[in-house]
């Protein structure tokens, strides 16, 4: 017997909540809005977060695999 997939897109309203949500936990628009876009679950985010890391650690920890991380720059410093 055939299995049905449900594969669900995410609604206007909630890619909205979901980039003010990264907004207000400290994200700029340019990854906030990679954050909503992306299947990455906000309240992993969240968690890390509240375990110390930084937003773009806990980004780093919790993007999906086919997301490639951005390309640092000398003038960026440090990763840490």
């Amino acid at each position: 017997m055939a299995r049905t997939v449900i594969i669900r897109s995410p609604s206007d309203a909630e890619i909205a909540w979901r980039t003010q949500r990264m907004v207000r936990l400290g994200a700029n628009a340019e990854l906030a809005a990679r954050i909503a876009h992306s299947d990455a679950d906000v309240h992993d985010i969240e968690r890390w977060l509240k375990a110390g890391c930084t937003l773009e650690l806990a980004w780093m920890i919790i993007r999906p695999v086919d997301q490639p991380p951005p390309v640092a720059s000398a003038a960026d410093g440090p990763p840490c």
